[in-house]
This record gives structure tokens, sequence and C-alpha cells, in this order.
């Protein structure tokens, strides 16, 4: 049978999402969870990767097995055989022909900035301690730049292997609570370190650094170096994937 799992961890203390040899990884982990659980090596399908430093509280894998753990208990069955930061929190049994991966209708990632002269401990590696004023309204002119089909190259992380870099973005609030500044983006597909460069971008231009029109230019060239910093991993999200 064809099992798909939710997955949440931290990702501060992974070299990453995707295996690498000697090095901790969230895919590493998970698979040898899901071995020592269903006793037998079994090929995972993830939704997606995540980059180094980047959490997730909605992240999908599929795998097929014949175990006879019910499915019901077997969230914590798998979670006996993982570390701390790592959670499975959701199990169901899905079409054969499903795929993580290649059915995934769109991803939503949020991005957690903490707006505050004084850093707040409890945040560790948890949100990006900004301790300058923006302006959201200054940000959500020049993000809306990028909603739609858009060449994104001048947001693509160094080291990035992608056919194009053509992506359409459906949707991005920015969300003010208190000192709280929350960046959702939903897309079918992002390209490596697109969220954090746009945020970095954005920021510069919320603290009026930068013309609000600087987003539509960076987009315009095409050129890494178009565009401003790429923010930190600790404050991005992989919120959920929409089947």
């Amino acid at each position: 049978m064809n099992i798909l799992i939710k997955i949440t961890y931290d990702g501060t203390n992974f070299h990453g999402f995707q295996i690498q040899p000697d090095e901790r990884t969230v895919e590493g982990e998970l698979n040898k969870g899901l071995a020592k659980t269903l006793k037998e090596e079994v090929k995972v399908f993830y939704a997606g990767r995540t980059d180094r430093g980047v959490h997730a509280l909605g992240q999908y894998a599929n795998f097929y097995s014949d175990t006879t753990i019910d499915i019901g208990n077997l969230p914590k069955v798998i979670n006996f055989n993982l570390p701390e930061d790592v959670s499975v929190v959701g199990a169901k049994i899905v079409p054969d022909d499903f795929h993580a991966r290649y059915d995934a209708k769109l991803k939503k990632y949020r991005y957690v900035i903490h707006r505050s002269r004084y850093r707040n401990a409890l945040l560790l590696n948890r949100a990006y301690e900004y301790p300058y004023e923006v302006d959201p309204e200054r940000m959500r002119k020049a993000l809306s730049y990028l909603i739609g089909e858009h060449d994104f190259n001048s947001f693509m992380g160094k080291g990035a292997v992608v056919k194009d870099s053509i992506r359409t973005i459906d949707r991005i609030d920015v969300i003010e609570d208190g000192d709280f500044l929350y960046l959702d983006f939903v897309a079918k597909a992002f390209l490596k370190n697109m969220i954090r460069i746009v945020i970095g971008t954005a920021l510069e231009i919320g603290r009026g650094q930068r013309e609000i029109e600087y987003m539509k230019e960076a987009l315009e060239k095409k050129k890494r170096k178009a565009s401003g910093p790429t923010a930190p991993a600790c404050g991005l999200y992989l919120v959920d994937v929409k089947y």
C-alpha cells in the first residue's frame, strides 16, 4: 500500500534536507527511522527539499509498504525511531499512483520576522531578529511585482541546478502582528534561496534603503547581483503542501 506521512522538523541542526555523505540531514534521519520502524528499506518520495536551517510544519512524503502497523498508530511508532527535532504528525493511505512531489499543486512558505531592538532568546533559530523599522506597505507594493509567472533568475541562489528559472507565484501576503511580521508565499515551486533573497530585497525597500520599483528592476535584470541580500534561513518555514 502507498502511505503518505506529514512531517515537521526543526532545521537548525541539520546540514539541509537532502542526504549528503557524512552529514546529518533531515532525509537521512527520516529514512533511517522508517527503515527501523518498518523492518525494511523503502524508497521514500518527498514533496520537496528545504535549505539548511529551514524548518517545516508541513513536509510530506510517501512510500510503499505492507506493514501491519495500524495506520492511526504509525506516526507514534515512527517517532520512537526519530530524533527529537523531527516528528511525523500524520499518516494515511493514498492511491497507488500518488506521488508526494509530482502531485503537489501548491506549497506555502512563511517567513517570520521579529521587529524589535532587543532580541528574544526564546526565538533563537525560530525567527529573523530584525532591529530596524520597516514600512510593511512599501514591502507589499514591491512584492506585488512578483505575483504571476516570471523569470526569477535575479532571486536564485548560487549553485542551483534547474532547467530554467521561470516560476509562478500565486500569492504573497504581508501580515502584521505586534512585533512580528509574517510573509506568506504560495506557489507550486520555488528556486534555491528564492524566498530568502526576495525577503532580503523587500526588507531593504521596507527600510527605505531602496525605492519600491527596485524590486521590479531587479526582476527585469535577471541577474543575481541586481537583487538584495539573502535573509537568514532561521525565519523560513514550509507550512503546508496542497494536493
